[in-house]
């Protein structure tokens, strides 16, 4: 007999998260949130963590991370822009860019998968070693400009659209591809996944490409907002990547809980919190990791009791069907 889907709470956990947020900042800040100005700074700070987001969701789904990708995003800016300006040809810094990026990505994805070395240990180390690498060339070179015929890119009329269909193909690769449900598959159980025929090495470099792609990517929106490049670029950015997945609900362990539009929830949810304690009069960085670190606690402790809770019932169903 067919059995009525109920609502799955693995999958709402963000959602009331986000919309308690923003319902308490609303209120203490007076509605000074729901200002169009302030709308379009949320929609703008949003953008570069919802990017690379969507570039770590796959790695995220496989039950591993990627911790690179703020180093990765400082040094395909740098390197690029550094090529652009020793060449004088301004068109070079997109393909550069994300090069560079797809690069280093593809690098973790082939120690992970190849090499058998968990991922935490190979970004992290590709963190501290990029990171000194970005900050030597930028003692040389220091900040460098945007270039002036490239200036006209900052603008909402082209970053908006950019960002739409950037997001949307990330979106239909791993909704509706093989790559993204294979890397799901993999973070149920990667022997079993294995088993099954799916291609696990290729599919975990994939998965890693796409994350360094996507922070190339980022690197651009990076380079064309500030007019350039300069020191504190993806500082500590690969940790706001990381909140932001795992506060829109997704579990460490990744699986069927990786889901796209918790990337958007989180990442919202981050600028939310921050923009919100700006407003109310506590813009203080010491603030806003106690907020977010506690909050990312709660969240998900929840997650995984409700997970645990999901898998129970779901064992008691298929024995009283048997």
């Amino acid at each position: 007999m067919m059995k009525l889907r109920k609502l799955d709470l693995r999958d709402i956990v963000g959602f009331i998260a986000f919309f308690a947020i923003f319902i308490f900042f609303s209120i203490t800040s007076q509605g000074r949130m729901f200002t169009p100005l302030n709308l379009m700074t949320l929609l703008d700070q949003s953008m570069l963590c919802i990017i690379v987001g969507c570039g770590c969701i796959f790695v995220v789904a496989q039950g591993s991370i990627d911790l690179s990708v703020g180093v990765n995003l400082a040094l395909s800016g740098v390197v690029s822009m550094y090529i652009v300006q020793a060449t004088g040809q301004p068109w070079l810094l997109f393909p550069l860019a994300m090069l560079i990026g797809l690069g280093v990505g593809l690098f973790n994805g082939v120690v992970v998968s190849t090499f058998k070395v968990p991922s935490f240990m190979v970004t992290i180390a590709l963190l501290i070693a990029i990171r000194g690498i970005v900050n030597y060339i930028q003692s040389v070179i220091d900040m460098q400009p945007l270039p002036a015929s490239l200036a006209f890119l900052n603008t909402n009329s082209v970053k908006i659209p950019a960002f739409i269909i950037i997001v949307a193909i990330m979106i239909y690769i791993f909704e509706f591809t093989k790559i993204g449900k294979y890397c799901k598959a993999i973070g149920e159980n990667e022997a079993t996944a294995r088993e099954s025929g799916v291609p696990v090495v290729r599919i975990k470099m994939i998965a890693f490409a796409l994350s360094g792609l996507m922070a190339g990517v980022a690197s651009l929106f990076t380079m064309i907002s500030l007019g350039g490049t300069n020191t504190t670029m993806g500082v500590f950015f690969e940790i706001d990547v990381a909140i932001a997945i795992y506060l829109g609900g997704v579990l460490v362990t990744g699986g069927t809980s990786a889901k796209i539009y918790k990337v958007f929830l989180g990442a919202i949810t981050v600028k939310i919190i921050r923009n919100g304690l700006a407003l109310i009069g506590l813009a203080s960085p010491q603030i806003y990791e106690i907020v977010e670190g506690v909050l990312l606690l709660g969240i998900l402790m929840v997650t995984i009791f409700v997970h645990m809770r999901h898998r129970k019932v779901s064992g008691s169903i298929d024995e009283d069907d048997n």
